[in-house]
């Protein structure tokens, strides 16, 4: 027998999964009416197939049932996802019955649904279907196309779902950044004063994302070693950002999403904590709760200031990142006759209004001595709490036009 007619060894679906994840794909909804009510499947496997005549294809598997009734209908929609519709996709991804009452559509001029705020709508008929292994590789005909919001698509990329970066764009200084770091430089003052009095590092940290904050302006008392740099990122991820969120009920509800692996009683267990955190003021990290983890926290957080993250890494990292949970979420109780800290964080409240609400600014000491009295660490966390005090009314008057450019720029949800 030839080597051209050998037989070919076995391919493990596992293997075959993981090389194939390797690659990114765009993603889309195939959607059609059938019997009055909207039909659809997510799908990763959509490719232009041909100029003349104008065709695409999408590849659903041959068991799949909503394929069996897109199949039937006379027109279809395929509207290609935008970065910012993971919610949307994974909606719609699932076998929820009120799945389309939970997203924006509209009915297209061909009768089939159409997903609004997506990058493109191509409208269509099922023109040809091809058997392939355990899928079809199903031809539409298209009938009109149009690019409806010209933003970037989103992409399916190692079991994960992201958006796509140039190298430039990640590198661009957004003038809206900028004005994030001067409201941390706001704090200045109060920084070095901290640093001086207690021998440690004092920072401020501003939320810059949705997802992450940033130091913004840091601190170092003594012999202090200087080992944080301006702007490097620090994710919302639970249970990082306690005292970032915890005077917000909607940035609570964002931040316990992030939880990896979920787990409704974690969730609720982190929720505690925010509440915790909102009723003393501040928040503390112990490095006498488990020191390997805070160990491996501080090399996970390394990685992640180092750029973006594949999606299996950003997985890694958000488990090790989870495991961290023993080391926060305290207090410190009078009487203690040995505390152990990483961290102190309070709140700068912000300064347009009169209730604790969140500025979208913290300060943090790190670097703390340790094996302390609990009379000393609580002296840290008063003079931490005046110094937040002390910021806000700074913000509220000389500072006041940085942070409204701050405000307006409303980084923290972008």
């Amino acid at each position: 027998m030839s080597e051209s007619t050998a037989i070919a060894p076995a391919i493990d679906p596992r293997a075959f999964r993981d090389v194939m994840g390797h690659y990114p794909t765009g993603v889309v909804v195939v959607t059609a009416t059938i019997d009055g009510a909207p039909v659809g499947m997510v799908v990763g496997t959509f490719s232009s197939v041909s100029l003349e005549p104008p065709l695409v294809s999408f590849m659903p598997m041959t068991t799949s049932e909503s394929y069996a009734k897109l199949r039937t209908a006379d027109a279809v929609t395929i509207s290609v996802f935008a970065h910012d519709q993971i919610k949307a996709c994974r909606t719609l991804a699932s076998k929820d019955p009120a799945k389309f009452n939970k997203v924006d559509w509209e009915t297209s001029p061909y009768g089939a649904p159409q997903i609004s705020g997506a990058v493109a709508h191509i409208h269509g008929r099922i023109s040809q279907e091809i058997e392939a292994g355990d899928h079809f590789i199903t031809l539409v005909a298209v009938d009109d196309l149009a690019v409806v919001r010209p933003t970037t698509p989103l992409l399916f990329f190692q079991g994960g779902y992201g958006g796509f970066s140039t190298t430039g764009l990640a590198a661009h200084v957004d003038e809206t950044l900028i004005s994030a770091v001067r409201v941390a430089e706001a704090a200045r003052p109060q920084l070095d004063r901290l640093a001086r009095r207690f021998g440690c590092t004092a920072a401020a940290l501003v939320q810059v994302s949705s997802i992450d904050q940033t130091i913004g302006a840091t601190s170092y008392g003594a012999d202090t070693e200087v080992d944080e740099r301006i702007g490097v990122r620090i994710p919302l991820i639970p249970p990082l950002g306690e005292a970032a969120v915890a005077w917000s009920p909607e940035q609570v509800d964002q931040w316990v999403t992030r939880i990896f692996p979920p787990d409704p009683e974690v969730i609720e267990g982190y929720r505690a904590a925010a509440d915790k955190v909102r009723a003393q003021g501040y928040a503390v990290s112990r490095l006498d709760g488990d020191p390997a983890a805070y160990d491996a926290l501080s090399e996970a957080l390394a990685e992640y200031a180092g750029g973006e993250l594949t999606p299996a890494r950003d997985r890694a990292v958000r488990g090790t990142i989870a495991s961290a949970k023993a080391c926060f979420g305290g207090s410190i109780e009078p009487g203690e006759q040995s505390v152990d800290l990483a961290s102190i964080v309070a709140p700068v409240f912000d300064p347009a209004s009169d209730d604790p609400r969140n500025s979208g600014l913290v300060l943090r000491l790190g670097n703390l001595p340790q094996g302390v009295a609990a009379e000393s660490a609580l002296e840290w966390v008063s003079a931490l709490q005046d110094a937040a005090a002390e910021v806000r009314e700074t913000l509220r008057t000389t500072a006041q036009r940085d942070y409204a450019r701050y405000t307006a720029s409303d980084l923290r949800n972008s």
